[in-house]
């Protein structure tokens, strides 16, 4: 039991001496003389639990520095000042991963089987070399992984936008969805007194939530890292983690178009190569949920699509786009927030152009929920192409999503040429 969890039980227990003194005081029943022999035993009562809790207080507050202190060691730690075999004392997980990504930290990391060392036969054809001009020269190292995992936020706004859990195994979740109300009239009845009550099942039905994984590597050689001022391990980086983020949010995306159902998609009129977005449309896809997903809806939509919205005016010649003039307050498409997301197709041009396509996103993205499998992961190894002097980085996703509530997102689509 922590000190914490002790100090409070005896002031609990203090307390209720404190009441039994009160009703001692308030007796009238027993003599002066027992009265002021109970007094004195509870106030000595009294006073040792005062001391007790004091006494936990004291070593309740040294724990909580000690602990604060170890965490300030923590990022005082110094590469190679550790024990073999053992963890930084007072790392937190974010530096732990960073001295990994630095190659600080191997030891009780990377295990004999991990390591890999084929002559020459690990260094991949797309490996980044000073001898490939185009591969920007002379490089640094960098933090990896935490420029990865911010690449992948920034770049993908869907990621912020949705509910986001995790697990430790990558199992089948059978997840209940929301598709349908239940009815207020044949639902809901009005009983007279004695009557039974009407049973209704309400609008969900189950979805599995299941896992795929997705990987990409990188692969650098000393001297990039090592020669020059240029972080291209930064940009390396940035390029992983952009692909990796694209490439989820693609997938997420896809399985969002097909879970709206046909009934919450507005359908534009005209051709799809030549017909605008109108006001009419935006405020028809706004109006297709009901209003307790408004409350806290968002639009999303491709880069392209905003030029064109923020073109658009309403009836009163006024433009429906609202850029906000206050720090941290985002700009507004008819009163609500956007994000616009690149991997969101835009909208077809001419002959070969993608039709059909749901140009426009509407509603509560709460709703989708992404399960991942312990995050993201990182592998730094210098040994899998050793004697190439080649640094490697694996990136690991597992994870998968749907959308759990069919009546919070509504959708633009476009027309059939």
């Amino acid at each position: 039991m922590s000190f914490v969890n002790l100090a409070r039980k005896s002031l609990e227990a203090r307390g209720r001496l404190f009441e039994e003194y009160k009703s001692v005081l308030d007796d009238t029943k027993i003599t002066d003389a027992d009265k002021r022999e109970r007094l004195e035993r509870l106030d000595a009562a009294i006073e040792a639990k005062t001391e007790e809790v004091r006494d936990f207080t004291a070593k309740a507050e040294a724990e909580a520095e000690a602990r604060n202190l170890d965490g300030k060691l923590g990022k005082l730690f110094v590469p190679g000042t550790q024990e073999e075999g053992r963890e930084a004392p007072g790392m937190d997980a974010r530096s732990l991963l960073l001295a990994v990504a630095n190659g600080e930290i191997r030891e009780g990391l990377i295990t004999p089987d991990m390591e890999m060392r084929a002559p020459g036969g690990n260094v991949q054809a797309a490996a980044g070399k000073v001898s490939d001009a185009a591969f920007a020269g002379n490089t640094t190292s960098v933090q990896f992984i935490a420029q990865v995992q911010e690449v992948m936020r920034e770049h993908s706004p869907f990621l912020n936008l949705v509910s986001t859990f995790t697990t430790s195994h990558g199992e089948t979740i059978r997840y209940p969805v929301k598709n349908a109300w239940m009815s207020p009239t044949t639902d809901v009845t009005i009983l007279p007194e004695g009557e039974k009550y009407t049973f209704g099942k309400g609008g969900f039905t189950t979805k599995d939530l299941t896992v795929a994984k997705y990987g990409t590597g990188v692969q650098l050689s000393a001297e990039l890292l090592t020669d020059s001022e240029v972080d291209i391990a930064a940009i390396a980086a940035d390029d992983a983690g952009q692909a990796l983020s694209d490439r989820i949010t693609a997938d997420m995306l896809a399985k969002l178009q097909v879970a709206v159902p046909v009934g919450k998609k507005v359908v534009m009129v005209g051709a799809a190569a030549t017909t605008k977005v109108s006001y009419d449309n935006l405020i028809d896809v706004q109006h297709n949920l009901r209003t307790g997903y408004r409350r806290n809806a968002a639009w999303m939509f491709g880069d392209l699509q905003l030029a064109e919205l923020r073109k658009i005016k309403d009836t009163a010649g006024n433009p429906i786009w609202n850029p906000s003039y206050q720090v941290g307050a985002p700009d507004t498409l008819l009163g609500k927030p956007y994000v616009t997301d690149a991997t969101i197709t835009a909208k077809a041009t001419g002959a070969g152009g993608t039709i059909n396509t749901d140009l426009i996103w509407y509603g509560d993205f709460s709703k989708f929920k992404l399960r991942q499998v312990k995050g993201i992961t990182v592998s730094r190894s210098d040994e899998y192409a050793w004697d190439s002097d080649m640094v490697s980085w694996k990136l690991t996703w597992r994870g998968g999503g749907d959308l759990m509530d069919l009546e919070s997102v509504a959708a633009l689509r476009t027309a059939a040429a």
